[in-house]
């Protein structure tokens, strides 16, 4: 099956989930939700052919933490064993940034944002911090991941790359986005919608970031 027609698959998932959510069918999402990473895993798949096999196989494992992050989320007693499971998922995109080369020069501006991103995410754990409780500790290591994650894309891309390397960095701004907004939903208070904005801006980011991956180990090869 050619890629394209993975993609629009992903992305027809990812509707039907959101919908699930709206129509507040939890039940159903046991089915919508895991099937997500299968069908970016096999769009990646299709995308990958002949490409390094050390950075295709980076992605492909990250993809494989997040479905496992994916499923142990929707048991909510298993929230800390998910989180385990994004963070080695964003430790294997680390990874995979680390790879990349050459990397541009660090801008002023690039240098700027990424101050901003530290700053940010300290301020989100800070605020969430009184509704912690025993999972400060999980929760304020997964932040610093998630932004190192986010400073390692934009350490291998910069600002004004490619539009491979543009992906890969929105698509880590959006992934740090979502799970902000996953966490004040958790730990703070409930958003009109924000179940349906978390997986749409989650999904998004996840095929940004392999989208933008493939497109940068194309150009290479």
């Amino acid at each position: 099956m050619q890629s394209i027609s993975w993609g629009a698959i992903y992305f027809l998932l990812l509707l039907a989930d959101i919908c699930l959510i709206a129509l507040d069918i939890p039940e159903a999402r046991y089915v919508s939700k895991p099937l997500l990473m299968i069908g970016l895993g096999c769009y990646c798949w299709a995308q990958a052919g002949g490409l390094p096999q050390r950075s295709r196989n980076l992605i492909f494992a990250a993809l494989i933490f997040s479905w496992w992050g994916d499923v142990l989320l929707l048991f909510g007693e298993m929230f800390v064993e998910g989180l385990a499971c994004f963070l080695i998922a964003h430790i294997l995109y680390i990874s995979f940034f680390l790879l990349v080369k050459p990397r541009p020069a660090l801008t002023r501006k690039a240098l700027a944002v990424m101050a901003l991103v530290a700053v940010y995410t300290s301020g989100l754990v800070w605020f969430n911090a009184p509704q912690l409780g025993e999972l400060k500790t999980p929760v304020i290591l997964y932040a610093a991941v998630i932004s190192i994650m986010l400073l390692s894309a934009i350490l291998a891309f910069g600002l004004n790359g490619s539009q491979a390397g543009r992906l890969c960095v929105s698509g880590a701004v959006l992934f740090v986005f979502s799970d902000s907004l996953l966490a004040v939903e958790k730990f703070y208070m409930n958003i009109p919608g924000g179940s349906g904005l978390v997986m749409l801006t989650y999904g998004c980011a996840q095929w940004m970031i392999v989208e933008g991956a493939t497109r940068h180990l194309r150009s290479e090869g």
